[in-house]
């Protein structure tokens, strides 16, 4: 892939968003600052939603502060059932439609199948080992009121997520039913790649009448395709934020992405209507309000700053939203009633951070190195189609982000963003090859037929003044000098520029009386 600064603005370009340095002192941008802060708050938001209702109401507990913030965010947004933290799970599914798309078509089939599985499954298959434990040592961890029935098929059906597809349902990771939704989208995308590459509106079209097709027939078959239909049901969120990467990127018109949101929107509203899989009525607005965040965060882009502690907690997103639950609940459940609530939150609070930050180090960013490297295996093959593509221009390659984006790939998959290309300053583009600081050069003024001499001794000598009339042709009896004098100007040869270390001798302003330096001058003229 093309290094050069062209080639990294157009891989920006082709993702639809763009990064300038805020200030000319201030460090350039070198990820998406609104997905970042996007993720951070959302996952965040899931974390506070399943203190208060499956924890504080679940058992009795007393929580003034908890009940005063529930007042003003979850009840009035009809989100009570579920918590505020409804508004991440849809915000979650638009960036995966948004940013997984172009990596699709960089990557292919194999080495995207690859990546997918890597970083999904590893993660999950280690969040599975501590809830197991937890399972087997009775210490109660987070559940939805279905079976926790611990055997090797249900640990190895829960790891697989194929548990939300099976009849009944044995759920193990309650916070687990929304990456089954990723998982679909990921299978959907392989699916569709070869037609993705050749018409972006024709694959929308296709995913859509998919999404169609399972709602309508979601009661025609037994109750695993009913748990299918309902995992389809969310399809159109990913849809949606696939929908704005297109549009961004003028891989389809406005007005059709238009439709298709709209249609999405339908789709979505119509899983509602006729009850697939929904607890209550708050659906519609979570999607609506996290379509409104999305793209104001888009407009809000330029103007917004990296800043560390969004990029540390959106690459930390995924291992959070796996552990939080887990570990919020075993605390809470060691330490209470021995310890007061309000001791034991903040307890459980920074023992779940380390154990993500635990999780993150050495299980999640491991699990992105091993999907790089297994990736790779049998792509050596293609290395001389892949020099001879890196022997184009930048502007004949296709390039969707660089080498650094893909090893910094998360797995909700947020690309780093390479730099644009500073734009140079007017003064400076007036001036090529100043230096900072250095007053501009003025014209040298030469006569005509003048021949240029040193570059050096020219920038030294001041403007020349206007040249006079020559005097008259001296008579033959003139002394050499007089005739030297009396020679024009363009018929002088050029002065060698002087050696090291001599002066540079002082030009005469008025050429056309005297000669040249060290000649004797001439005579007075008789009246």
């Amino acid at each position: 892939m093309p290094r050069g600064r062209h080639g990294r603005h157009q891989g920006v370009a082709r993702l639809g968003v763009q990064t300038t340095p805020d200030s000319p002192g201030s460090p350039e941008k070198t990820r998406i600052a609104f997905i970042d802060i996007g993720r951070s708050i959302a996952a965040l938001l899931v974390f506070y939603t399943h203190i208060p209702g499956p924890w504080v109401r679940a058992n009795g507990e007393h929580a003034p502060v908890i009940d005063f913030i529930e007042t003003f965010t979850s009840e009035p947004m009809h989100m009570a059932k579920q918590g505020i933290g409804q508004l991440s799970v849809p915000f979650f599914f638009l960036v995966s439609g948004f940013v997984v798309t172009p990596i699709a078509l960089r990557q292919g089939h194999r080495r995207f199948a690859i990546n997918r599985f890597v970083r999904v499954y590893l993660p999950l298959g280690f969040v599975l080992l501590l809830t197991s434990l937890a399972l087997w040592a009775q210490l109660e961890p987070q559940s939805t009121g279905q079976s926790q029935e611990l055997t090797p098929w249900t640990m190895f059906t829960n790891w697989m997520l194929v548990n939300y597809l099976l009849y009944p349902q044995v759920v193990l990771m309650p916070v687990a039913w929304t990456m089954i939704i990723e998982v679909l989208f990921y299978a959907l995308l392989f699916v569709l790649l070869p037609v993705l590459r050749r018409s972006v509106w024709l694959t929308i079209a296709i995913e859509l009448t998919f999404v169609f097709v399972v709602l309508m027939s979601r009661s025609a078959l037994n109750e695993s395709y009913s748990l299918f239909a309902v995992n389809v049901s969310y399809l159109p969120i990913m849809v949606i934020g696939q929908t704005i990467w297109a549009v961004t990127t003028k891989r389809i018109p406005l007005w059709v992405g238009s439709v298709f949101g709209a249609l999405a929107w339908m789709l979505y509203v119509l899983a509602d209507i006729i009850d697939v899989g929904r607890i209550d009525n708050s659906y519609n607005l979570a999607l609506a309000f996290a379509v409104a965040c999305f793209l104001l965060g888009m407009f809000a882009e330029p103007k917004l700053k990296q800043r560390r502690i969004w990029t540390e907690l959106s690459e930390r997103s995924y291992s959070l939203y796996l552990l939080h639950a887990l570990v919020l609940f075993v605390v809470l459940g060691v330490l209470r009633p021995a310890v007061p609530f309000a001791v034991a939150l903040p307890i459980a609070i920074v023992c779940t951070f380390a154990v993500v930050e635990v999780s993150y180090r050495f299980v999640e960013r491991p699990s992105h190195s091993l999907a790089r490297k297994l990736s790779r295996i049998g792509a050596r093959s293609k290395s001389h189609s892949a020099q001879e593509q890196d022997a184009k221009p930048p502007s004949e390659t296709v390039d969707v982000g660089s080498a650094q984006a893909l090893a910094n790939e998360i797995t909700l998959e947020l690309p780093r963003i390479e730099p644009a290309p500073r734009r140079p300053p007017r003064q400076q583009g007036r001036q090529q090859g100043r230096q900072p600081g250095q007053r501009p050069r003025r014209p040298v003024r030469r006569q005509p037929g003048q021949q240029q001499g040193d570059p050096q001794r020219e920038q030294r000598r001041p403007p020349a003044p206007p040249p006079r009339s020559l005097p008259k042709a001296q008579p033959p009896s003139a002394q050499p000098g007089q005739q030297a004098s009396a020679q024009p100007a363009a018929r002088r040869p050029a002065q060698p520029p002087p050696r090291s270390g001599t002066a540079a001798p002082r030009r005469v302003a008025r050429e056309g009386e005297m000669g040249r330096v060290g000649e004797s001058p001439p005579p007075p003229r008789r009246r």
